[in-house]
């Protein structure tokens, strides 16, 4: 049989400590040895840079932000959607997209892409908002770049991507999360 007490208030005896109950430090009415899990700052940007893409390597989206982690054992939380307008004449092609941190793929590229497929002489075009959604560690308290890069399968036919067609925006958002 478990036991229980009940009562209205539990106060500091002496010191301005605080109460420690099971290991939970509650002091002045918060409880700051919480650990893990707070978001501990958010950086955010916005691109309607409008960059033709008619290459089958990645290249530069124009959409990027910076962080620097405040500790090593903390993640990043990475929100992106880039926009892009895609256009292929009378072949298969795709729209490649990837999110890197600084020069390292951490999604996407061979997963992340929209396949069209379009009879001869016909011309197909398409517009997405492309979503990423990563919780990255990046060991690290360096300043950190995460940016989207994109590419198409070939360049024949007069396939290419555009980012930022008709001001259309993309955006990104990073959160530092606790990782103690």
């Amino acid at each position: 049989m478990a036991s229980e007490i009940k009562v209205d208030t539990i106060s500091e005896k002496t010191s301005a400590a605080g109460v420690t109950i099971d290991g939970l430090l509650i002091k002045d009415g918060a409880i700051p040895s919480i650990s893990g899990g707070k978001v501990l700052q958010v950086v955010g940007a916005e691109s309607t840079t409008n960059n033709t893409l008619n290459t089958t390597t990645l290249a530069d989206c124009g959409l990027s932000a910076s962080i620097t982690p405040s500790s090593s054992s903390n993640k990043i939380l990475v929100l992106a959607t880039q926009f892009i307008y895609h256009q292929e004449d009378s072949s298969i092609s795709s729209a490649k997209l990837a999110l890197l941190r600084n020069s390292t793929i951490i999604s996407g590229d061979t997963l992340h892409q929209a396949y069209i497929n379009v009879g001869s002489g016909s011309i197909a075009q398409f517009m997405f908002q492309y979503p990423f959604m990563v919780l990255d560690s990046p060991s690290t308290t360096s300043a950190i770049t995460y940016k989207t890069q994109g590419r198409v399968e070939n360049t024949a036919n007069s396939s290419f991507m555009q980012t930022g067609y008709s001001s259309a925006k993309s955006h990104i958002t990073l959160m530092e999360i606790d990782g103690t």
